[in-house]
């Protein structure tokens, strides 16, 4: 009788603790580069426009910009070594507004809302964090 009471409750503590090292493992901690590419990444796929100094552009054109605005800024002498980007300081810097004016970039659902795009990605960054 004992057995047949300890073998269930063995087999069921060794199966919920498997599923939750599995569940772990999936979620580890990520590198400040792999969430800056999540991130652009993100910005792609999503429906919905970019505004950049007044003008709407696709998800993917803003993600092209934003890529290329971010190799650019790692090339400048007075941005951080590449190696110390993070993504909070990517959102910061790249993400968040025009380099030129200033104009915070926005980003305008097909439903006419909008918000501002610093918001969305750190939305999205505590996501990434948090393995949502």
């Amino acid at each position: 009788m004992l057995k047949q009471i300890i073998f269930p409750t063995f087999f069921i503590i060794f199966v919920s603790q498997n599923l939750l090292f599995a569940k772990g493992t999936e979620c580890e901690s990520k590198s400040e580069s792999k969430k800056i590419e999540i991130l652009l990444e993100s910005i792609g796929k999503l429906n919905a426009k970019f505004q950049r100094n007044g003008s709407l552009y696709s998800s993917k054109e803003a993600e092209k910009h934003l890529r290329f605005k971010l190799e650019e800024a790692k090339k400048s002498l007075f941005a951080p070594d590449p190696k110390d980007w993070t993504a909070v300081l990517f959102i910061e810097k790249i993400g968040s507004k025009s380099f030129l004016t200033g104009t915070p970039y926005k980003i305008v659902f097909p439903n006419g809302s909008e918000i501002n795009s610093s918001e969305w990605l750190k939305l999205e960054l505590k996501k990434i964090e948090s393995c949502e």
